[in-house]
């Protein structure tokens, strides 16, 4: 894991820049989290506290002496798949282009660390807007939820990412997988995951990321190649109390290592402790449909309106295992 300088101060605006990484000071700290709730506020006071695997985290911060005025939150991942988040400005300072400013810095950050690319979601018009004007593309959507990359090298295109002939193995997910995963989810608009979380690929899954790491009863699998993340899956546990024994399976693959989908199925399957397993495919996966059968998935019915997506509805086939049989 490369540190970046802590205290990168330039003059702007009469105010300075700073790095705020897990070695600055425990004031500096807390005024570059006050922006910050939920889930962002956890994940970024732990990876302040200690970087969460090989990763690279901080926060590009302007100050007004010890006052912070904004934020900009980068994660790179130690392939190089970098993360965009936590962008906020102090109300009474907003419109002074503070959050251009910490924008910048942390692209200045991803191409000192030599990330590949980067990915963000944005729900607002005038938040997207912001982000095309320094180069970022739009790759997918969730509803109101619209996802970004921004490419820095060619080793960061789909077609490298996802090359075909890469030498892939299974093992649970690591704390440092944000950002692969986050270039998986941008990549597989044929699948969808996750019907537990509510999160789509061809969308961003940050705060899904951060749900899985805050819970010991998931399993995880991930299909790990040599440049990236090819596929990822999970079991989640019913909340529901008549069914404690039953997890929802999950398993969201890139397209050119669709060949792996069962072995993942299986490799999730002998990990959980659960009785029994539900899958939900779309009908039109026909390929899905059959491996799931192939491995004694027995279709129980269909869900209409299973998934919404805005205005657009999608059916489901719902399919059961009993483990213990």
């Amino acid at each position: 894991m490369s540190v970046l300088v802590l205290y990168t101060s330039i003059g702007c605006m009469n105010h300075d820049l700073q790095h705020v990484t897990y070695q600055s000071s425990a004031a500096e700290k807390a005024e570059a989290l006050k922006f910050s709730s939920g889930d962002h506020l956890w994940a970024s006071q732990s990876r302040l506290i200690k970087p969460w695997g090989q990763e690279t985290y901080g926060l590009a911060s302007v100050f007004d002496g010890d006052r912070c005025l904004g934020t900009t939150a980068y994660t790179i991942g130690p392939r190089g798949q970098g993360i965009l988040s936590q962008v906020f400005t102090d109300p009474a300072y907003r419109r002074q282009g503070i959050g251009r400013i910490t924008l910048e810095a942390t692209i200045q950050a991803y191409r000192q660390e030599g990330a590949l690319a980067v990915y963000l979601a944005a729900w607002k018009p005038f938040t997207r807007e912001f982000y095309q004007s320094v180069g970022f593309q739009l790759v997918g959507r969730m509803g109101e939820r619209y996802a970004y990359k921004l490419t820095l090298d060619p080793a960061g295109e789909e077609e490298c990412l996802f090359a075909l002939g890469q030498q892939a193995e299974l093992r649970s997910l690591a704390a440092d997988d944000q950002g692969d995963l986050s270039s998986l989810f941008n990549a597989s608009p044929a699948s969808i995951k996750s019907y537990e979380l509510g999160c789509f690929t061809g969308s961003h899954f940050e705060g899904e990321f951060y749900t899985i790491r805050q819970r010991e009863d998931v399993e995880t699998i991930v299909l790990d190649g040599e440049e990236t993340i090819l596929g990822f899956g999970t079991i989640f546990p019913q909340q529901r109390r008549h069914q404690t024994h039953c997890g929802v399976l999950d398993v969201v693959i890139h397209p050119s290592y669709s060949d792996r989908y069962a072995e993942m199925v299986e490799a999730l399957q002998a990990r959980t402790p659960l009785d029994q397993v539900i899958a939900y495919v779309i009908p039109e996966d026909t390929e899905r449909c059959q491996v799931l059968e192939r491995l004694g998935y027995r279709s129980i019915g269909r869900v209409t309106d299973g998934i919404r997506i805005g205005s657009e509805g999608m059916d489901l086939t719902m399919y059961e295992k009993n483990l213990n049989t």
